[in-house]
């Protein structure tokens, strides 16, 4: 751990979070509602309204900006309430939003971009012939890695986000995690599937990769103020060069979010915040640091570590939560 003063860590979910109705506690707060509010103007439809019907979450399309446009928001809210923040990481479609939450993206050129690569995940494999899957329990890791060397055999059945020691999820076509999950109970682990999902984080995405690359390359980028932890190799940075490159490799390499977890502790963070509407990063978290305190932050009013909280700029009482 650094030697350095404690600090704090916020975390952004990605597809897994999302949930119906995700942004609607943040809009009460002026600074998260207009991040909605030029979401909403970037893609042409109202997303608040969009991505409260259960239904429409299906489309990852409206999935990735709810959750992207939901982390901004927060993120946004918290640093308004004066939060500052040591390092930021967000797991999956997340690192969109930690990118534009730190600033080293614009919002509107990300929620344009996200929308358009949720449509470009059509020239993956359909969901009823490859996907993902989770293995659950001790051993995660071990066993997946066994499995994958077992079965792949040159195929395309790979480890697509180390989540933590006891979650690791697998990527590849249906009969190779078919033949995954036999492997995996004889282990005497448990393997769910995750339904509707592209193959993300393996070679299967390079036909969407190079798509992707177009719009990537038209990315403009800044030193964002906050250090990032990208998925791809789980080490802080405020490189913008570094973080594109990242981007750049995000959709067919693994999502590294246990050494991720490392890493936040090793800058310097004594806390995280979870921005979200449901625990799925805490949790992980936890795993790899059970004593570290995790903090839910599902709207304006989340409580949050009081030592990390720097007071008001301008004279005057402070802002009420909720009431900006």
């Amino acid at each position: 751990m650094s030697g350095g003063p404690p600090g704090v860590a916020v975390v952004l979910p990605g597809e897994s979070a999302a949930t119906s109705g995700m942004a609607d506690a943040w809009l009460v707060d002026g600074d998260a509602r207009a991040v909605v509010e030029e979401a909403s103007e970037v893609i042409g439809r109202d997303v608040s309204a969009w991505c409260r019907d259960p239904l429409n979450l299906s489309d990852p399309a409206a999935a990735h900006v709810e959750v992207v446009v939901t982390g901004v928001a927060g993120y946004r809210s918290l640093i308004s309430h004066g939060l500052r923040p040591l390092v930021v990481a967000g797991h999956g479609v997340g690192e969109y939003a930690a990118l534009v939450a730190v600033g080293a993206l614009g919002l509107g050129q990300v929620i344009d971009l996200v929308h358009e690569r949720a449509e470009l995940l059509a020239l993956s494999p359909r969901p009823d012939a490859a996907g993902m899957a989770a293995i659950i329990g001790p051993r995660a890791g071990e066993v997946a890695r066994t499995v994958v060397t077992q079965l792949a055999a040159g195929d395309d059945l790979v480890i697509a986000c180390v989540d933590g020691p006891e979650q690791v999820v697998l990527s590849g076509g249906r009969e190779q995690l078919a033949r995954a999950r036999d492997a995996v109970v004889a282990a005497g682990l448990a393997m769910i599937r995750l339904p509707g999902r592209a193959p993300c984080h393996g070679p299967l995405m390079r036909p969407v990769a190079a798509h992707l690359d177009v719009l990537l390359a038209g990315l403009e980028w800044s030193v964002p103020d906050v250090a990032v932890v990208p998925n791809v190799d789980a080490r802080p940075t405020r490189d913008p060069e570094r973080l594109a490159q990242c981007l750049r490799e995000h959709l067919t390499r693994p999502v590294q979010w246990e050494a991720t977890s490392r890493a936040l502790v090793e800058a310097g963070a004594t806390s995280v915040v979870e921005v979200g509407a449901v625990p799925v990063l805490g949790p992980l978290i936890q795993q790899v640091h059970p004593d570290l305190p995790v903090l839910p932050a599902y709207g304006p009013d989340a409580p949050l570590p009081t030592d990390q909280l720097m007071e008001p700029a301008l004279a005057g009482p402070p802002a009420i939560r909720g009431e900006k």
